[in-house]
């Protein structure tokens, strides 16, 4: 089962913004979500997401964070709709646009041992 813990106290400077997830292997890895990056997106993603964050009464940038740090388990409900077809064309337009912006604007790390030993762990 995966652990969550978001970054941020004094003592943990380095983890500042980021999610870390201890994955079933017991390595670590961290994610932190960009969405200043949003103009990387393609025009028509842009579209397609500017819709969808009017329609929630919400900004871009609200709309693209809020995508972004969607637990996986909810983007799965999301995905299994599209895939059963009870979504409907436009849910799968969306869920693409998502997953497009989730992999542009996602930054993954994980937390690499120190080698030699006694060298100090690095987040790569």
């Amino acid at each position: 089962m995966a652990r969550r813990r978001k970054g941020g106290s004094s003592a943990d400077d380095d983890n500042a913004g980021w999610s870390i997830e201890e994955l079933p292997d017991g390595s670590l890895i961290r994610t932190k979500v960009h969405p200043e990056r949003v103009d990387l997106l393609e025009d028509h993603i842009k579209s397609i997401l500017s819709e969808e964050a009017r329609d929630r009464g919400m900004t871009l940038f609200e709309y693209v964070g809020w995508v972004a740090r969607m637990p996986d388990s909810e983007l799965h409900v999301y995905r299994d709709r599209v895939m059963s077809g009870s979504g409907g064309p436009r849910l799968a337009v969306v869920y693409d646009a998502w997953l497009w912006l989730r992999s542009q604007l996602t930054e993954i790390q994980s937390l690499q041992r120190g080698w030699p030993h006694g060298e100090p762990d690095r987040w790569m």
